[in-house]
């Protein structure tokens, strides 16, 4: 039986396969070794409260607006401002059945908003006030709207990760941390890159260049500086022959 939303989304394009990718990629670029399958993967449609805001701002005689969009999360009646970031990629649409993944494993909830619009508008009318120090007469919002935003999710030890089942853009992989490479660990890297022929060769001729910029700079020194060279060589020699 397929499941229905009535109400305006934004589709799902990224199959379970590449959405695993992205969470695996992301995890190794901080240093964590996971080994993420689709089938670890659960998808939710969370309801947004979206809508267009104006502020009319007069500072000395001088006005400016802002203009832009807002998205609030109607389950936790947080702002979510990434969220804004998915209309650059995809239209929201009215479609009935969704877009189910191929595999039956994969868990799918459909969140039912707790937040009315009514108080989704005071959220939104509060946060602008305090991220732009006005004041209520200063803001104006239209086109209040519920639209479901598809996220992929996964749960692991430390983590509980999400992007956006668009193209997985929007995500929250800042709380991620970078994990420090033990000293055997980065010894293992070091053999691990010299089992390579190519890199045991640059590592090889990165050695041998050292040394001989090394000796060439000492040459090069000794040759500007000879006359203070011989006078230190003549200075010691004198005093050898005084002492001995």
């Amino acid at each position: 039986m397929p499941i229905k939303i009535s109400d305006k989304r934004f589709p799902i394009k990224l199959e379970p396969k590449q959405a695993a990718n992205i969470f695996q990629a992301a995890l190794k670029k901080k240093g964590h070794k996971y080994e993420i399958k689709k089938e670890d993967l659960y998808l939710t449609i969370t309801p947004y409260w979206i809508c267009f805001y104006d502020i009319l701002i007069n500072k000395t005689d001088k006005f400016s607006r802002i203009s832009n969009q807002i998205a609030l999360n109607s389950i936790n009646n947080q702002i979510n401002e990434k969220v804004i970031e998915i209309f650059k990629i995809a239209k929201p649409i009215v479609k009935e059945n969704l877009e189910a993944p191929k595999t039956e494993q994969i868990q799918i909830t459909i969140k039912k908003p707790i937040v009315s619009k009514e108080e989704a508008e005071k959220t939104i009318t509060k946060y602008l006030i305090y991220k732009h120090n006005i004041i209520n007469d200063q803001i104006s919002l239209s086109g209040v709207e519920k639209i479901y935003v598809p996220n992929w999710k996964i749960r692991l030890d430390k983590y509980k990760l999400k992007i956006d089942a668009i193209t997985g853009e929007v995500n929250n992989f800042e709380t991620i941390n970078k994990k420090e490479k033990t000293k055997m660990e980065l010894i293992k890297e070091v053999f691990s890159d010299v089992k390579e022929e190519q890199k045991l060769n640059n590592y090889l001729k990165d050695f041998f260049t050292g040394i001989f910029d090394g000796i060439g700079f000492i040459f090069k020194e000794v040759v500007k500086n000879y006359k203070i060279i011989l006078w230190i060589l003549l200075i010691t020699l004198l005093i050898y022959l005084i002492f001995l």
